[in-house]
């Protein structure tokens, strides 16, 4: 009897030893299928945008619209990590900038990235394919300090016609012309005052003290005077202010232009 009991038990335990497996391996084929799945998808966004940047008729336009943000910025940036100051525009409270500086709207979608960077580099005399560049750079580090994309290539358009290595007599410096021996520490994160013409690190800490400026000024326009020197309102700014505002605008028409089309298209 003792026997028969204890080869039921066995014969119980066996079943649920293999139920248990059988569990784990539907879970495991479960993963690996959601993981094939991304993959496909992933790879999918990438071969759009390889697609997309050697074939741009008005299909694969529409098309582009469906390449996620993240395939995006790695296609645009690459692999190669970049130091964030996102951490140092977390402490420059949101609710003293002036909300005319922040507009998360802009530049989502490919085509529009397309249309703001063929503007740039039709305006500009620069390659294409720096151009998408510089776009890409300027959404990824709108997102760490929380200003309009555009505004940032605004400020750059104006103060070196996107020449990574401008500098001035005053010693200003890069991209965003920033005065490496007045802002020397924000250069730290990014090893120190040497990398002020690393494009990367020039823009984003020329976005981090666009920032501050704002926030302290009260205003974009008087962040902006700020920006380019005019410390006080009976200091003229020489039009600065009006001349980023004003290709701030035209870079925004551009991308709603291209917006419109689609959309006319599509229907």
């Amino acid at each position: 009897m003792d026997m028969k009991i204890n080869t039921l038990h066995m014969t119980t335990a066996v079943k649920q030893i293999g139920n248990a497996e059988s569990e784990a391996q539907l879970l495991a084929f479960k993963a690996k299928f959601r993981s094939i799945l991304s993959s496909l998808y992933i790879g999918a966004a990438f071969l759009v945008a390889a697609l997309w940047m050697n074939q741009p008729n008005s299909k694969m336009e529409i098309a582009t619209l469906l390449i996620p943000a993240e395939a995006y910025d790695i296609l645009s940036t690459g692999f190669s990590p970049v130091p964030s100051v996102a951490q140092e525009a977390s402490k420059i409270p949101t609710n003293l900038v002036d909300s005319q500086a922040i507009d998360q709207n802009v530049l989502r979608s490919y085509a529009e990235r397309q249309a703001v960077a063929r503007y740039l580099a039709n305006k500009y005399k620069i390659e294409h394919a720096d151009s998408m560049n510089f776009v890409g750079k300027a959404i990824v580090v709108s997102r760490e300090v929380g200003l309009d994309p555009t505004l940032i290539l605004a400020v750059t358009a104006i103060e070196s016609s996107f020449n990574p290595v401008a500098q001035s007599k005053k010693g200003a410096q890069g991209l965003m012309q920033v005065m490496t021996r007045v802002h020397a520490e924000k250069y730290q994160i990014f090893g120190g005052d040497h990398a002020a013409l690393d494009p990367d690190a020039n823009m984003r800490v020329g976005s981090l003290i666009l920032r501050e400026y704002i926030a302290k000024g009260g205003s974009l326009e008087a962040g902006l005077r700020l920006y380019v020197g005019a410390s006080s309102m009976f200091i003229s700014d020489g039009g600065y202010g009006e001349k980023v505002l004003a290709e701030r605008e035209r870079l925004k028409q551009a991308a709603a232009l291209k917006v419109a089309v689609l959309r006319s298209k599509v229907l």
